[in-house]
C-alpha cells in the first residue's frame, strides 16, 4: 500500500471509522487521480453530517466523497484561464458581488403564542395599515371608525376599518368592519355613480384593513360609497449601473419522486457557461445573483401520506443532495435563499432562516446569505422583495378572479392590500409577533415568490412581480386540482434595465429576445 493512501487509512481509522474491503478497492483507485488526503477529509465530513453510527464504511460513501471532491475541483477550475480553444470569460466575474439586507425577521422573532401577543399583533398591523392609508391623498383625512358612528345621520364620512366579514346577498355585499374601538356594518349595493362598487366590495379578503367612504345610514350601518385599499403608488424601479443579472427560482422540492433533476442539470449547465447559443452564454456570464425563494427540498411530513412521493424520505439527506447540486453554481455568483412551507424551520410566517441543524451541508457554500420568510434586500441597488407565497392560496381562495394558472394575479392583491399575508386562520399560519413584518411598508422594485409552481410575470405600477414557477413535475394534488405546473422556468432579470426574461430549459429558449 502506497504511503499516501496508508495515511489516509490511518485517518479514518483514528477518527473511528474502518473500510470494508471493496470500499478500500474503490479508494485506491479513486486515490489515483485524486488527493487521498483531501479525500479522507470530505470523506470524514459526510460521516459527520449524516451522522453515521456504524464505525464500517462502504463503497457507496467512497464514491460520493470522491464525486464531491471532483465538484470542488472543477469549481476550482473555473477560476483558472484556459488555453487552446476559446473559453468562456463570464463578465461578473470583473464585479464584486452587492448584497444590502435591508428587512430579515430571522434574529427578530419573539412570539410566545399567548393571547395577548395576537392583540398586539394586530393592533401593530392595523396600525401600520392605516398609516398607509393615510398617505394617500383620498384618505388623508379618514376618521376613526368611533367618530364615524358618532356623526349625523345621514352626513358624508370616512374612516379607516378592517374587514372581519363580508356576505354577499343578492346584488348586495355586506361588510362586517371594525377597528381598535368600535364595529359597524357597511352595505354595498349597486349604484350608477359607482358601477365598479360590488366588483370592489367582492374582492375585498377578510381581515384586510381598507379605507370606506360612505354615509351614515343608521346607528352601526353605513351606505358606501367607495371602498379605498392602501396600494403602491406608481413605481419607478432602481437600476444598476453595472452590467450584471439576477436570477429567479423557487420550489425545488429536491428529494421527490418526481424533482426534475435533469432540467436542474440543464440551468447548472447554463449557467457554468456550457449550454446554449452565444448570446445565452453572454447572458449567462452576467448572472452574478441566484435568488431561491423557497422549498429547496420537499421536506418529510408536511402532508399526510408524502412518504409515498418521496425518493430520499430523510431531511438531512434531502439537504446534502441539494447542497451538492448548489456546489455546482459557479464561485462568481452569490446565492441567496429564503425558506418555503416544506423548508426545515417553523411553519408560521413570519419564517426564519432554514434551520442550520437540518441543513448544514448546505450553510458550507461559500458566501450564501440565508435570510428569513419574507425579507427584503438590494442587489446591486435594485429592491427585491422575497417571499415564498403560501398565503397566495389564501388570494385564491377569497378572490373570485384570482386563478391558479395566474398567479401573478394573487400577487398583484397582496399588493394592493400592501400586505403578504392579509388573511387570517386559514391556509397560512401567522405568529403573533410584536410586530408585523408581514405589511409591505417600502414599495420594492421587484417582488418575487413562488409556491403555485406556475410560472408568471407581470408589471404592477412600475413593479415588476415574479412568480418562479418550481423544478417539480405534477403532484397527485395538483393532479386532483387538475393543475398543470409549469417545471424549469427561470426569470433573467437585467439589473440594469429592470427587464425580465423567461428562460425555459425544457427547451433552452427565451420568450423575449434578451437586451443584450
Amino acid at each position: 500500500m502506497a504511503e499516501p493512501l496508508r495515511k489516509t487509512v490511518k485517518t479514518l481509522f483514528e477518527a473511528g471509522y474502518q473500510l470494508e474491503a471493496e470500499a478500500l478497492t474503490s479508494l485506491k483507485k479513486f486515490s489515483e487521480t485524486l488527493n487521498p488526503e483531501e479525500l479522507a477529509q470530505c470523506l470524514l465530513e459526510i460521516l459527520r453530517d449524516r451522522r453515521v453510527e456504524t464505525p464500517f464504511v462502504g463503497t457507496s460513501l467512497v464514491e460520493e466523497a470522491a464525486e464531491r471532491l471532483r465538484g470542488k475541483a472543477a469549481r476550482e477550475a473555473l477560476k483558472a484561464e484556459p488555453t487552446g480553444k476559446p473559453s468562456f470569460k463570464p463578465l461578473a466575474r470583473e464585479y464584486e458581488a452587492e448584497v444590502k439586507v435591508l428587512r430579515d425577521p430571522t434574529a427578530q422573532l419573539k412570539s410566545k403564542g399567548e393571547i395577548g401577543s395576537f392583540l398586539q399583533y394586530f393592533r401593530d398591523r392595523f396600525e401600520r395599515l392605516r398609516k398607509l392609508l393615510t398617505q394617500r391623498l383620498d384618505c388623508h383625512d379618514a376618521s376613526t371608525l368611533a367618530e364615524a358612528l358618532a356623526s349625523p345621520q345621514g352626513s358624508k364620512t370616512k374612516f379607516v376599518c378592517m374587514v372581519s366579514d363580508r356576505i354577499s346577498r343578492g346584488a348586495r355585499v355586506f361588510l362586517r368592519v371594525e377597528d381598535l374601538e368600535a364595529s359597524a356594518t357597511v352595505l354595498v349595493q349597486p349604484s350608477a355613480q359607482s358601477p365598479k362598487l360590488i366588483e370592489k366590495a367582492s374582492a375585498i379578503l377578510l381581515d384586510q384593513v381598507i379605507c370606506v367612504s360612505a354615509v351614515k345610514f343608521r346607528e352601526d350601518l353605513f351606505l358606501a360609497e367607495d371602498l379605498l385599499l392602501p396600494e403602491v403608488p406608481q413605481h419607478k424601479p432602481a437600476t444598476a449601473d453595472k452590467p450584471l443579472a439576477a436570477i429567479l427560482v423557487s420550489d425545488l422540492h429536491v428529494g421527490s419522486r418526481i424533482f426534475e433533476a435533469e432540467l436542474f442539470k440543464r440551468f447548472l449547465s447554463w449557467l457554468k457557461g456550457e449550454l446554449g447559443n452565444k448570446r445565452l452564454m453572454e447572458a449567462a456570464g452576467r448572472v452574478k445573483y441566484l435568488v431561491i425563494a423557497g422549498d429547496l427540498v420537499d421536506g418529510v411530513g408536511v402532508y399526510p401520506e408524502q412518504e409515498r412521493e418521496l425518493e430520499t424520505p430523510d431531511i438531512y439527506k434531502q439537504y446534502e443532495q441539494v447542497a451538492r447540486l448548489l456546489e455546482q453554481v459557479p464561485d462568481r455568483i452569490q446565492l441567496i435563499v429564503i425558506p418555503g412551507n416544506h423548508d426545515a424551520c417553523r411553519r408560521a410566517l413570519p419564517q426564519p432562516a432554514i434551520s442550520r441543524e437540518y441543513a448544514e451541508p448546505l450553510y458550507r457554500h461559500e458566501g450564501l446569505v440565508s435570510l428569513g420568510n419574507p425579507s427584503l434586500i438590494q442587489l446591486h441597488g435594485v429592491s427585491f422583495l422575497l417571499h415564498h407565497g403560501r398565503s397566495l392560496e389564501d388570494v385564491l381562495a377569497g378572490l373570485p378572479e384570482a386563478n391558479h394558472e395566474e398567479p401573478v394575479k394573487s400577487m398583484v392583491a397582496l399588493l394592493k392590500s400592501r400586505h403578504l399575508a392579509p388573511v387570517y386562520g386559514q391556509r397560512t399560519p401567522i405568529a403573533p409577533e410584536p410586530s408585523d413584518w408581514l405589511a409591505i411598508e417600502e414599495v420594492p422594485d421587484f417582488y418575487h415568490a413562488g409556491h403555485i409552481h406556475i410560472y408568471g410575470y407581470t408589471v404592477y405600477r412600475g413593479v415588476r412581480l415574479v412568480n418562479s414557477g418550481c423544478w417539480q413535475g405534477r403532484t397527485s394534488y395538483q393532479q386532483r386540482l387538475g393543475l398543470s405546473p409549469t417545471p424549469g422556468i427561470a426569470a433573467f432579470v437585467d439589473l440594469q434595465t429592470a427587464n425580465v426574461t423567461s428562460l425555459d430549459f425544457n427547451s433552452l429558449i427565451p420568450s423575449i429576445n434578451l437586451n443584450l
